[in-house]
């Protein structure tokens, strides 16, 4: 019998982000993912990075 081939874990993240739009800190939880590849997700959606919030604080 053939195994069945793994589930691409970085693709069903982006897929699941197109859906919910998720933030980078949910899609690591959820999908055990990097940083950095929650963070290319989260940048490469136009919806999100449309309202996303700078990433270096202002120096407060």
């Amino acid at each position: 019998a053939a195994m069945a081939p793994l589930p691409n874990i970085f693709e069903q993240a982006k897929l699941s982000h197109q859906l919910f739009h998720q933030n980078a800190p949910g899609l690591v939880r959820r999908f055990h993912l990097t940083w950095e590849q929650a963070r290319t997700i989260v940048a490469a959606c136009p919806s999100c990075t449309q309202h996303a919030l700078p990433t270096l604080s202002a120096g407060v």
